[in-house]
């Protein structure tokens, strides 16, 4: 009877030990994204370089230093589409490869390497921007389930649009565009290039092969974040379709966060969220939280049933959209779509209509646990 007692007691203490460490790691999430937003309320938000609303769903264009950390390789594609309701659809595709090195050898530090490349068509006039980036990462481990990691990413970009598609208002005859006057105005770099380098650094607890495990019985095993920062642009690039040199490309400043914390013997898993970047006066920032519910375990040894989940979720990105989202795990595949509900002042053209995007992922091992297959290395 002691001994029962006993064991209660020490069941208790280490409940209550649990209960205070996800507290704790709850209110250090809410009070960075609080600090965040009191910062950048007041800011003004304009366009920058290509996003993504399903920011978790594009790593490699945050933050060099995420290649390699989860899983042993991890595929994801990115589609958006945006602005049909005003004018010729803004599209952004993209697509991110990365796998791990050493990570069964040695399980205190591992090297990570990915693969990116993004493509996005704006307008009219077809204003296009291609990037391809190789991205390296060395993650090391200083704490049970707790990494350092640090990324550097190289690649070029290309800037480009249709020069025959332009529109000049000395080419007006009057009634329309009339193409056989001269429009005076020379574009000596209608398609261009220039070198892309990014530095990158981030912190994770509880972020792995299974980082989107969440446990029917024990949620809060698995409380997870992951915050980074980086700088893109480095170094600077001239940025011009008249040839200009002293029109030069800006370092753009990232910030993300993401945190999940299982909620105790239930399947549900609160995750908030947020984004910010910073380039030459232009500010984006997105926070919010998404609601996961396991719906289902994986078979455990046979590993014919599938681990199943899904996510619903929202955010707002100040000064511009209100963002809808919904993620569908099944094993070790995902697919993400949101919608962008438009807040800023083009809202009055756009009727509310912003874009749609949607996300496919592959990731290896399967996080809901069961056989691994082989990775690439």
């Amino acid at each position: 009877m002691l001994n029962n007692r006993k064991d209660m007691k020490e069941k208790n203490a280490k409940r209550l030990e649990i209960l205070s460490r996800v507290i704790k790691m709850y209110r250090i999430g809410i009070i960075s994204v609080a600090i965040m937003l009191v910062v950048l309320c007041s800011s003004k938000v304009n366009a920058q370089d290509l996003h993504f609303s399903q920011f978790q769903m594009t790593p490699l264009q945050m933050d060099a230093s995420m290649a390699g950390k989860q899983g042993d390789y991890r595929i994801i594609l990115n589609y958006k589409d945006q602005w049909r309701s005003v004018a010729n659809p803004y599209k952004t595709f993209g697509f991110s490869l990365e796998t791990a090195f050493n990570k069964k050898h040695d399980k205190d530090h591992f090297f990570g390497m990915g693969l990116s490349a993004f493509r996005d068509q704006a307008g009219d006039i077809g204003m296009g921007v291609l990037e391809l980036e190789l991205s390296g990462a060395y993650h090391i481990k200083v704490a049970p389930k707790q990494y350092l990691s640090a990324g550097l990413q190289a690649g070029f970009g290309q800037k480009s649009l249709d020069e025959s598609a332009l529109r000049y208002g000395n080419q007006y005859d009057g009634s329309g565009h009339n193409s056989s006057f001269a429009s005076n105005e020379i574009l000596t770099n209608p398609i261009y290039y220039y070198p892309e380098f990014s530095l990158g650094v981030s912190y994770s607890s509880g972020i792995g092969a299974s980082s989107l495990k969440v446990t029917s019985n024990n949620g809060f095993d698995d409380n997870k974040i992951n915050a980074g920062i980086a700088m893109h642009h480095i170094p600077s690039f001239k940025n011009s379709y008249l040839g200009d040199a002293e029109e030069k490309s800006s370092f753009r400043y990232v910030g993300h966060l993401w945190t999940s914390f299982g909620i105790g013997n239930t399947k549900l898993a609160i995750q908030p969220s947020g984004f910010f970047a910073y380039q030459l006066g232009a500010t984006e920032f997105t926070a919010g939280s998404t609601f996961r519910y396991n719906i289902q375990e994986q078979s455990k040894y046979t590993g014919l049933v599938q681990g199943m989940a899904a996510s619903v979720g929202a955010h707002y990105r100040t000064g511009d959209a209100f963002i809808l989202s919904g993620l569908l795990e099944m094993g070790s595949f995902a697919v993400g779509a949101s919608y962008d509900f438009n807040t800023s002042a083009l809202s009055k053209v756009s009727s509310g209509r912003g874009g749609f995007e949607i996300s496919l992922r592959y990731l290896n091992p399967n996080p809901f646990g069961g056989q691994a297959r082989a990775s690439f290395l």
